[in-house]
């Protein structure tokens, strides 16, 4: 099974995706960028799927993807956001920010596996 890494500081967001995916693929969970940024240097994933807001304080998903786009060892993986921001003119703003995909909360489950499964065939 393919291993998906989900970084969503929202507990219960994180639950909601982990139940929605686990027959597909193995969703593994962090709160924030900076442990994203860690084990993307450490292990392999098929995608990244991101949300936006990551905490107060914290690194946010725009400039966590920043990061993986600057590592030549990262800059190839395939990163989809998972946002509230769901505006129209929101999603041409994170496309053209360097995500592969977007996709706006709350998320359809035939939507979201359609989405990924076009980037893992």
């Amino acid at each position: 099974m393919k291993k998906v890494l989900y970084v969503e500081d929202d507990q219960i967001n994180a639950l909601v995706m982990q139940k929605l995916l686990k027959k597909h693929v193995d969703v593994i969970h962090v709160p924030d960028g900076e442990t994203c940024l860690s084990l993307l240097g450490t292990d392999t994933f098929a995608l990244v799927l991101m949300d936006i807001n990551l905490g107060k304080g914290k690194m946010d998903g725009v400039e966590t993807l920043r990061r993986i786009r600057a590592n030549p060892r990262t800059n190839k993986v395939i990163v989809i956001t998972v946002t509230s921001y769901a505006l129209p003119e929101d999603k041409e703003r994170f496309l053209q920010e360097g995500f592969d995909d977007y996709l706006s909360k709350p998320v359809e489950q035939h939507l979201l596996l359609k989405t990924i499964s076009q980037y893992l065939a």
